[in-house]
């Protein structure tokens, strides 16, 4: 139980830290945007905090080392908490800004050095990234994609959010890419030395891989508004098999 618990506090705080970095991206536009951002940033953005607090209360419950949630999920769950609070407390677009900069680059360090107490990847260097920064390109991304179709655009809002799905697509294609380069170590490793390929490890590939890169061929450009239930699948699908990659590596 304890290691479940510890794989979880790594997977929520890879998606908080993803839906920091890209909401940092996507709220830089000028225009109207800038004080009146859409519902679906600004949920994305009240997010980040609470999946903050409960990656550092997983970590605790899990046992994590010290050093990973006193000197990392701690400061970043406080960064991401004063950014989560500028978004729901809609202070001015400079304040907000400058604390979703601040909790991005803090989560991308408190990320990337706790995937170190990932042991179980050792004889597969990229099976910790694809675990943590995979994790924070696919689930920030398709998080916000999701959030996007589901909520909708506001009507006074639709110029303005013509073309802010880009950033999303290139995070989750970013997710994908660090994915695929893990995936061939893993098939190099079973195909030419002989190592078995677990069952968590097997669906990771299923659902990190297979499932969002066909939904996002299937969702090109002229139907990503009209096609809110793909988002969410394809998001369900890699929480799910980013889930099994962190088991695995913590076990």
């Amino acid at each position: 139980m304890s290691q479940i618990a510890y794989a979880a506090g790594l997977q929520l705080l890879s998606c908080s830290l993803g839906l920091s970095a890209v909401l940092a991206l996507l709220d830089t536009r000028s225009g109207f945007v800038r004080d009146h951002p859409p519902l679906a940033w600004r949920v994305a953005g009240i997010l980040t905090g609470p999946l903050a607090a409960l990656s550092l209360v997983a970590m605790l419950v899990g046992g994590a080392a010290r050093w990973v949630w006193l000197g990392l999920a701690a400061p970043y769950a406080a960064m991401a908490a004063a950014a989560s609070a500028a978004w729901y407390r809609g202070v001015r677009a400079d304040i907000r800004r400058q604390r979703g900069r601040e909790a991005a680059m803090l989560g991308v360090v408190a990320v990337l050095f706790s995937s170190l107490g990932q042991t179980g990847g050792d004889a597969l260097p990229a099976l910790p990234l694809a675990a943590s920064l995979g994790t924070a390109a696919l689930v920030g991304g398709l998080g916000l994609l999701a959030l996007g179709g589901t909520l909708g655009p506001r009507h006074d809002q639709v110029a303005e959010e013509e073309g802010s799905d880009g950033v999303p697509l290139r995070a989750v294609a970013t997710g994908l890419g660090i994915t695929l380069l893990a995936a061939s170590d893993v098939c190099r490793s079973v195909l030419f030395g002989g190592a078995p390929c677990p069952v968590p490890v097997a669906l990771w590939l299923t659902c990190s891989l297979l499932v969002p890169l066909v939904l996002l061929v299937a969702g090109r450009r002229p139907v990503v508004k009209g096609r809110p239930s793909l988002w969410c699948t394809a998001c369900a699908a890699a929480l799910i098999g980013q889930f099994a990659l962190q088991t695995a590596l913590v076990a």
